[in-house]
């Protein structure tokens, strides 16, 4: 069985976007873009929904990407990729399958085949609607030391309680992130 892993940032108060997606917020310095290298070394199935993935996809595969990040654009662009989309028809990502339909039957039957982990990266509204189905196994919390006025959190709208244990953390000194490691416990 495949586990599910959700790596989101968030602002601590527990944004993921502000006001119209805005996501300048976040800070990704040198020891962030280490940790994303050594992430991607474990060779997990990437998930996304589909404006994560076109956010995505429109700047990993620019030049200004492996120029500025070598390592993490090779390795983003080899990955096995998902996004979840009901309009995305095609996409020239490589290694890139579009799933639609009911996408919850969908992550519930990958969930069971063989195969490597799978990282929802970022995709806040698929991150409630697998949180809701008890579909994520673990959480990867980045919070950066801002607070927003508005924008929309991480788990609103969620009908039920998530219960977590929280196993590991890290500080990333320069920026002042930190980066909490959740898993679920079981009702």
């Amino acid at each position: 069985m495949r586990k599910i892993t959700a790596f989101v940032f968030t602002t601590l108060n527990g944004y993921y976007k502000g006001v119209d997606g805005d996501l300048d917020w976040h800070s990704n310095g040198l020891e962030e873009i280490e940790f994303a290298q050594n992430k991607l070394q474990e060779g997990n199935t990437l998930l996304f929904g589909r404006k994560t993935f076109e956010m995505m996809r429109n700047f990993w595969v620019t030049p200004m990407a492996y120029e500025l990040f070598p390592a993490v654009a090779l390795r983003i662009n080899q990955a096995e990729k998902l996004v979840c989309s009901s309009t995305l028809l095609k996409t020239d990502w490589a290694n890139t399958e579009i799933l639609n339909g009911d996408i919850v039957a969908k992550i519930k039957a990958l969930k069971e085949t063989e195969g490597n982990d799978i990282t929802l990266m970022g995709s806040g509204s698929l991150v409630k609607q697998l949180a809701q189905e008890g579909l994520i196994d673990e959480f990867e919390l980045m919070i950066d030391p801002v607070v927003l006025g508005k924008g929309e959190t991480l788990f609103e709208g969620l009908d039920k309680e998530l219960n977590l244990e929280i196993t590991d953390a890290r500080l990333f000194r320069e920026s002042g992130v930190l980066l909490l490691y959740y898993k679920k416990l079981e009702a």
